[in-house]
C-alpha cells in the first residue's frame, strides 16, 4: 500500500504552477445549475485549485454556505497579493495534508490572519521510478489510494472533522501537495456530512481538472502513461464511495461511526 501511495504522491511534484482566473457569476445563482462556472475558483495567482466549497444545495434545501470552507493545493509559492486576499477573507485555519518531507520541500507560506495550522500528515511514503508505469498501472493506483483513505486513514479525517466541528477555526482551507486526491476525498467527506447529492459531490471532484488545463504538458509529453496520475477521473472518488457503501454500512454510518462526526451540528454549522 505505501509503494501504491508513494507511487501516487509524485503527481504533486509536477503541480507548481498556478490555476487561472475564472469569470465570477453571482453568488446566489442556483449551485445545482453549472457548478463548474460559479464563484468558487478564486483568483489566487501562486497555487492552484483554490476553490470555496460554498453554494451547493443540500438535501434539506438549503445551501453550504460561501466564503467559510476553502481547498487547495500547496500554498508555498502564494504571491504578497494572494497573502492579502486570503487575509481579507479572513481565513483563520489552514490543515495540511501533506507528510513532514513535502512540508520541508514546500512550506505554506501564510496569511497575517491566520491563528490555526493543523498538521494531519497522509504519508506518501517511499518514491519508485514513474517513468516505468503504465498508463492501466497509473489509472488502478488511484483507485487503489482512493481505498487505502477510507480504510487506512479514518485517524486523519475524524481529526479532520474534529477541527471541522469547532467553529472557532473558520473560515478554514485544507490542503495538500495536489489538492486533488487526499484534499479532493475530504472535500467529498466534507459536503457528504452536509447531505450534498452524491452527483454534485463528484462534479466538485472533477471540477479539479478545469484548473490543470495544460499543466502537465511537458511531463505528459515525456511520460503519456503518467496521465491518469495527473488529472481526476470518476472511477477515483466512486471507488471510495463503493468501499463505504459496501463495507461501512453507507456514507452517514461511516461518518457518524468510524469519524464520530455530528451530523447535525456540521449542518448547523456550514448550511443555511
Amino acid at each position: 500500500m505505501r509503494f501504491l501511495f508513494g507511487l501516487f504522491i509524485m503527481t504533486s511534484l509536477f503541480m507548481q504552477t498556478a490555476c487561472s482566473d475564472k469569470v465570477k457569476k453571482d453568488a446566489n445563482e442556483d449551485a445545482s445549475a453549472d457548478i463548474a462556472a460559479q464563484v468558487r475558483i478564486l483568483p489566487i495567482q501562486g497555487a492552484y485549485n483554490v476553490r470555496d466549497l460554498g453554494g451547493y444545495p443540500t438535501a434539506e434545501n438549503k445551501h453550504v454556505k460561501w466564503h467559510t470552507i476553502f481547498r487547495s493545493g500547496d500554498l508555498n509559492k502564494l504571491t504578497d497579493e494572494d497573502l492579502s486576499y486570503f487575509a481579507e477573507i479572513p481565513i483563520k485555519s489552514y490543515i495540511d495534508f501533506r507528510d513532514s518531507s513535502e512540508i520541508a520541500k514546500a512550506p505554506d507560506r501564510k496569511p497575517a490572519s491566520l491563528l490555526h495550522d493543523y498538521l494531519l500528515p497522509i504519508e506518501a511514503g517511499n518514491i519508485y521510478d514513474i517513468s516505468k508505469i503504465s498508463a492501466e498501472q497509473a489509472f488502478t493506483l488511484l483507485i487503489d489510494v482512493n481505498k487505502i483513505f477510507v480504510r487506512d486513514n479514518q485517524d486523519v479525517y475524524r481529526e479532520f472533522f474534529k477541527i471541522l466541528m469547532d467553529e472557532n477555526n473558520t473560515p478554514l482551507l485544507f490542503h495538500c501537495s495536489a489538492g486533488k486526491d487526499r484534499t479532493g476525498f475530504g472535500a467529498a467527506l466534507f459536503l457528504s456530512s452536509l447531505g450534498v447529492n452524491r452527483e454534485i459531490i463528484i462534479q466538485d471532484y472533477l471540477l479539479s481538472n478545469e484548473c490543470l488545463g495544460d499543466k502537465y504538458a511537458a511531463e505528459i509529453k515525456a511520460y503519456p502513461a503518467l496521465e491518469p496520475l495527473l488529472i481526476v477521473k470518476k472511477e477515483y472518488i466512486q471507488a471510495a464511495f463503493d468501499v463505504i457503501d459496501k463495507e461501512y454500512g453507507g456514507m452517514e454510518n461511516y461518518l457518524t461511526k468510524n469519524l464520530n462526526v455530528d451530523l447535525e451540528k456540521m449542518k448547523k454549522l456550514y448550511t443555511e
